[in-house]
């Protein structure tokens, strides 16, 4: 209880950068809990209902509806964890005094995730309080047939309010696993070694298997290597971001013709690793969203017309790509906000020394251009490559639809990196202040 207590008073008295931290952490917590009671709802109906519905309609394809929405967490997990990054060094200067009075590393640590865990939970709470409501408002309206309905079942329902207090729970503790809490102050331990090379075989291997079938060479074991690369890309995309993100950067940095583009790419260069985690899930929706136009085309070529039931399949296979890319959209931006915060004074001299806040606005969008540009255009490849033996194809007309599918949706990905990056210009104006010249 006297954790609990410190929590709660340290809660209660933090700045406006940690209540607008603990108020993301609610609102990505409930989020997350909607998804998961969805997924719950899905396998708790029974009986064929209206093929409007797309595929919850089915029984056949309520499982893999439910594995759907539950994939959903990974964006809202990267969300949580760099919005457990956010104000952690103010957080953490907070608890530096506790060790003045005799508080271990490990005492402070965990209070640092008492205030996370205390947080998701409110959110998990309030998430599952609004959905159970929502639903029986609606039930009837939707489904057209009530008897066939079930609410979210006990079990299931708390097991996903558990796994998502968990999650919360681990991604704070990650998030503050750099920072060493001294009763002197704060010190952050960065990561300066550029991502290993040898992550992008992974996605490369996941690969191999299915361009050997779409180009007619036999595969050993074939359904079991199939099972396998399908692990692989998603795997091995998200291992590699940080790679990617540090080639662009350092591609961009030689070949740079303008003060802004080089100082953004030795930026990125310096720290890829952040920008490869939020990045991550923003390239696997490109890579999903990609790869899923082989699999519309093939059903237009095949039937000629989509009927209700594949209409709505489509448009909530697009609506769950586009709500992944605003999640890890909003990561990048609270990644923005943390960058601002923690390179405020860096910023502050440059903006002291002369340069116009026009040119560091300009900095931050190549930052994100740089960041996005070759980890959105591999995955839409891996994507347009990896899935290409699902596409069997009576009608070459179809086979322009995976294409287009793929430049839009790698289009959406680098439109989401530079509107996030855009969006963080009024915090600049803020970061700049002649205020942040003075250290403590």
């Amino acid at each position: 209880m006297t954790f609990l207590r410190v929590a709660g008073m340290l809660g209660r008295g933090g700045s406006r950068a940690e209540r607008a931290r603990a108020r993301l952490i609610a609102a990505g917590a409930a989020l997350a809990t909607w998804f998961l009671f969805g997924a719950a709802n899905v396998l708790a109906l029974h009986g064929q209902l209206d093929d409007r519905l797309g595929p919850i309609a089915n029984r056949g394809t309520r499982p893999g509806t439910a594995f759907a929405l539950g994939l959903m967490m990974l964006p809202i997990a990267a969300f949580l964890y760099q919005t457990g990054r956010l104000a952690s060094a103010d957080r953490e200067r907070r608890l530096a005094a506790l060790r003045l009075a005799g508080a271990t590393p490990a005492e402070v640590r965990l209070l640092g995730v008492l205030q996370t865990t205390r947080s998701a939970a409110l959110g998990t709470v309030c998430g599952a309080i609004a959905y159970v409501l929502l639903q029986w408002s609606i039930r009837g309206l939707l489904l057209h047939l009530p008897t066939t309905a079930s609410g979210v079942p006990p079990a299931l329902g708390l097991a996903a309010m558990a796994l998502v207090i968990t999650v919360a729970t681990v991604s704070g503790l990650l998030a503050g696993r750099h920072v060493i809490t001294s009763p002197l102050g704060v010190t952050r331990r960065a990561t300066r070694r550029p991502p290993g090379p040898y992550v992008l075989l992974v996605p490369v291997l996941g690969c191999v298997p299915m361009v050997a079938r779409f180009v007619g060479v036999p595969v050993p074991y074939g359904p079991y290597s199939l099972i396998l690369c399908a692990g692989l890309i998603p795997v091995g995309l998200m291992l590699s971001t940080s790679r990617l993100v540090w080639a662009s950067a350092r591609i961009a940095g030689r070949r740079a013709r303008s003060a802004e583009t080089l100082l953004a790419a030795r930026a990125l260069e310096a720290d890829a690793r952040p920008w490869g985690r939020t990045m991550a899930v923003l390239s696997l929706a490109v890579a999903i969203g990609s790869g899923t136009g082989w699999i519309e085309a093939g059903i237009m070529d095949q039937r000629h017309t989509l009927d209700p039931f594949w209409l709505t399949s489509f448009t909530l296979v697009n609506l769950a790509l586009l709500v992944a890319m605003a999640a890890a959209a909003a990561a990048l931006l609270v990644h923005q906000a943390e960058y601002l915060m923690e390179h405020g004074p860096v910023l502050a001299n440059l903006r002291a020394t002369g340069v116009a806040d026009g040119r560091l606005r300009r900095v931050l969008a190549r930052q994100g251009i740089i960041a996005a540009v070759l980890p959105c255009c591999i995955a839409a490849l891996i994507g347009f490559v990896g899935l290409a033996d699902t596409g069997a194809l009576y009608n070459d007309t179809w086979a322009l639809w995976p294409v287009t599918n793929a430049v839009l949706m790698t289009a959406l990905g680098l439109l989401a990196a530079t509107l996030t990056t855009r969006a963080s210009r009024r915090r600049l104006g803020r970061a700049v202040s002649p205020g942040r010249l003075r250290t403590e």
